[in-house]
């Protein structure tokens, strides 16, 4: 009998799609369902996607709660719904002139603990149910507050509407909800326009293949990429 593969899978996923998306095309490929992801990934947002399969699966709250690296795109001047690109435009507010130093200091201004309130369209439960469908239904829940830390703060590029920044956050982090927190810390409103996972814990984007290989990959391939689930174990916080 073949040993069920077993162990961790590096993918970058491209924006639009969903992390479901991702398992199901790994599922489909290595012919097993117990697979799941260490961190869910929004449609509109691109990058490091961990994938642990068969006896891994069991580290899935473990590598949940690793730091976790992102570059983010904020568009100033308008606020959606969703908080980012995919949403509808809610408010509009003029962008001041944006000086390049007075930018770094406001990042910086966010590192360390941060209380944020999860957006509206979040997987967060309410009633047994996540925040986004109601949401959707026009019905208003309360979110409870969370505190998250932010250990780096970085600008990385700047034009008059839009601050590409890195942060490096603990898990829970909604960089939505900071993006809409810092453009309201320059005196506008702003949305996410883009977003990149770079990096969980260790784990960097660099060492992951794009979700087109593992399409077109042979099983043996695919499989040939698992990382041995007993070196999951040390790595874990």
């Amino acid at each position: 009998m073949t040993a069920m593969p077993s162990g961790l899978l590096l993918v970058h996923k491209p924006p639009g799609v969903t992390s479901h998306d991702v398992v199901q095309v790994v599922r489909r490929k290595l012919a097993i369902r117990r697979i799941g992801h260490t961190g869910t990934l929004d449609p509109i947002a691109e990058g490091l996607l961990i994938l642990l399969v068969g006896r891994a699966t069991q580290f899935q709250r473990a590598f949940q709660a690793h730091e976790k690296t992102y570059r983010a795109i904020l568009r100033l001047g308008t606020q959606t719904d969703t908080a980012d690109a995919d949403g509808t435009p809610t408010r509009t507010a003029p962008i001041p002139v944006l000086e390049r130093d007075h930018v770094a200091q406001v990042l910086a201004s966010f590192r360390g603990p941060l209380s944020q309130i999860p957006p509206a369209y979040s997987a967060v439960k309410v009633k047994g149910r996540p925040a986004y469908w109601w949401a959707r239904r026009q019905k208003a829940v309360m979110l409870a507050p969370r505190v998250v830390h932010l250990a780096e703060m970085t600008l990385v590029a700047l034009t008059p509407e839009t601050i590409t920044f890195r942060v490096r956050c603990s898990a829970g982090t909604y960089v939505r909800t900071l993006a809409e927190s810092i453009a309201e810390r320059l005196g506008t409103v702003g949305h996410l326009a883009h977003l990149v996972r770079l990096r969980i814990g260790d784990w960097s984007l660099d060492d992951a293949k794009p979700l087109s290989w593992f399409q077109e990959a042979s099983p043996e391939r695919v499989a040939g990429q698992l990382k041995p689930c007993e070196s999951l174990q040390a790595l874990a916080p």
